[in-house]
């Protein structure tokens, strides 16, 4: 159908511009000729963009890639918090016991040594504890002045930091000996702990021959 409406608006061209003899007499006839030309060859157009459109396969959309999803990590389960404190209480028992022998020392019956036997003991308990103490905390006396000197407390004070002891009256300022000072520490540095059921403190030795 397209071709038949080209060649009939390409005869009316060649009419028009190459054989003008052939056009009837009527002069008023020319405008519409050409208007009719540029129509035939205007509907040609179309219709050859119509079969073009029909034949041309529809393009299926792509599709969506799916991005690569990441490797699931391991839920590792948490420990109740409780649980994980006496966890790590018991870790810093057995650090005490490793560094200053203080559970055999406490849980061992002194009753048949000698105090001289006791005192050597002693002294290896302290100085291993005491670099346990250091490695986990920065510790410092609370109260800044000495033991023995007055002090008096008004109503407004820390009674986290200030323990009364002996008479003590109804109400304030307590006037009082300082009897100790107190510690306490600027820094905790406890172990992180994943297992919440430890429970050995020291491992048994056993010694192979």
């Amino acid at each position: 159908m397209s071709i038949l409406f080209t060649l009939a608006g390409l005869a009316l061209v060649a009419v028009l511009f190459f054989f003008p003899e052939l056009l009837p007499p009527q002069p008023e006839l020319l405008p519409q000729l050409h208007i009719a030309a540029v129509a035939l060859l205007g509907i040609a157009a179309l219709l050859q963009l119509v079969a073009l459109f029909r034949r041309k396969p529809a393009v299926e959309p792509a599709a969506p890639v799916k991005a690569a999803a990441a490797p699931a990590e391991p839920v590792v389960p948490r420990p109740a918090p409780e649980k994980l404190a006496q966890a790590q209480v018991v870790q810093f028992l057995g650090r005490l016991q490793e560094k200053g022998r203080l559970v055999d020392f406490v849980m061992d019956d002194i009753t048949p040594y000698s105090n001289e036997e006791i005192g050597a003991a002693a002294r290896v308990v302290h100085q291993g504890c005491k670099e346990v103490l250091a490695e986990s905390f920065d510790i410092r006396a609370l109260h800044p002045g000495s033991e023995g000197e007055d002090l008096t407390l008004a109503a407004d004070f820390d009674a986290r930091a200030y323990r009364l002891v002996g008479k003590v009256p109804e109400h304030p300022p307590f006037t009082g000996r300082v009897l100790h000072r107190g510690w306490k520490t600027a820094r905790v540095n406890l172990p992180q702990l994943t297992d919440e059921a430890r429970e050995v403190i020291a491992p048994a030795e056993v010694e192979i021959a």
